[in-house]
């Protein structure tokens, strides 16, 4: 009974998320270029979903012109929460008025087809129907990359000690948020470069893997050699994912928020004159990022002494010490891989929204373990497949019903896996 009142405490907890179109928020972006001349610099400050609102976005942005900056928002409604309906944009309101249906209609007609599709540019071919589903794979990398990532973190802590450490959410948002601290310093002290940029993606990284071994080290193992019930670990990460995420929260109007818009520009890929799937370099960077840094994690447990001591502890922990493996140094290197995946996922996260929102950890976490439980808790090729699996399931939810209804899909697939799958979400405690 306690583990389904913990799973549904989770679950409502998840729920509190807002879900962003990211296709709606592309084009919304390309709205504010079109308010202002040419010479206009503008930088975006925030992008939200509008509260109470299934189909509206709020923008809030800055722009400097003649050396003076000034704020302003837009609000962008779309004709729907689903299907190509996702993609008409029926109404903008402004700071200075709503958008009249004429400049709204010459807009759609002259300039966002330029701003975000670039569709007469199209090195190929595709029809309407055909470009819209490549759109929705290109979409579902990004996700998979993520996704992938903290299932990796899961499955290498499950494997080693046989627990579930559910703060790998909000570890990955910590990660996120020091990479956003970094950028920002950067950027207040002159122009952010691709220096600046690895440097702050590194050191997000770097923070996710302290957080990580840090609670490995006086949480995790302590509990775990306490008791062979998962109980205490799964409570004692619960409320340590929720410490995370207030201390983020509470810190969060001290410092910019934002990453300064990078790599954002869209590139056409294939369609024609009814819709053009195109790519962002931050998509493909994120994308890029996430499958090398799987197959950078299978490669370490395959071919290093590292991946043959993890290995042996994960098949016999007794035998592994006594064969010579260094256990406390393995449990250290293992905690602080975990958590360098997870802060990875977390600034990829930012390369591709922009931001990363205190709590969202609590969901990226549940989605993650859906991802192990498919794939086999444990096993790391498994997570990534069964991240791949949850990603494609999401982005086809989204491209064909109504996206708010998204979650409420996935998690319940959740609850299926555990009633259906017990024996993969239950398998015997290891000692330590």
């Amino acid at each position: 009974m306690r583990p389904l009142l913990l799973l549904v405490s989770m679950l409502l907890l998840a729920g509190c998320a807002r879900v962003m179109d990211a296709d709606q928020a592309r084009l919304c972006r390309a709205v504010a270029p079109a308010l202002h001349e040419d010479d206009t610099v503008i930088k975006e400050s925030a992008l939200a979903p509008l509260p109470g609102s299934q189909t509206s976005l709020r923008l809030a942005y800055t722009a400097r012109r003649y050396g003076v900056t000034r704020p302003h928002w837009i609000i962008c409604t779309f004709g729907g929460t689903s299907g190509v309906d996702r993609f008409d944009l029926v109404a903008v309101e402004t700071d200075r008025g709503t958008l009249s249906d004429i400049k709204l209609a010459i807009m759609k007609r002259w300039w966002l087809p330029d701003a975000v599709a670039m569709q007469a540019e199209a090195p190929f071919r595709l029809d309407g129907r055909s470009a819209y589903w490549l759109q929705q794979a290109m979409n579902g990398l990004s996700l998979a990359g993520i996704y992938g990532l903290v299932a990796v973190s899961f499955a290498l802590v499950y494997g080693l000690v046989g627990r579930i450490n559910l703060a790998f959410g909000e570890i990955a948002v910590a990660g996120g948020v020091n990479m956003l601290i970094v950028t920002g310093i950067a950027s207040g002290s002159g122009r952010l470069g691709g220096p600046a940029l690895i440097l702050a993606l590194a050191a997000g990284v770097a923070a996710a893997a302290l957080w990580s071994w840090a609670i490995g080290r006086w949480v995790v193992l302590p509990l775990t050699a306490r008791s062979r019930s998962p109980q205490p670990v799964l409570i004692g990460t619960i409320a340590l994912a929720i410490v995370l995420g207030e201390l983020i929260r509470i810190t969060a109007r001290q410092r910019e928020n934002w990453l300064p818009p990078l790599m954002n520009l869209p590139v056409p890929i294939a369609g024609g004159a009814e819709f053009t799937a195109t790519v962002t370099p931050a998509q493909m960077l994120t994308a890029g990022l996430g499958f090398s840094a799987a197959s950078f994690v299978l490669g370490l447990l395959a071919f290093t002494s590292f991946g043959r001591g993890w290995r042996a502890y994960a098949d016999d922990p007794l035998m592994a010490a006594l064969i010579g493996v260094p256990i406390p140094r393995l449990l250290a290197g293992t905690f602080l891989l975990s958590g360098a995946t997870a802060g990875l996922a977390g600034t990829m996260v930012v390369l591709s929204y922009g931001t990363i929102e205190a709590g969202a950890g609590i969901g990226i976490a549940l989605k993650a373990l859906i991802c192990c439980l498919i794939g086999g808790i444990g096993s790391i090729p498994g997570a990534f497949l069964g991240a791949i699996l949850l990603a494609g399931i999401e982005t086809l939810w989204s491209a064909t019903f109504n996206i708010v209804y998204r979650d409420v899909v996935i998690y319940s697939l959740l609850v299926a896996v555990l009633v259906l799958r017990p024996a993969r979400s239950s398998l015997p405690p290891r000692e330590i």
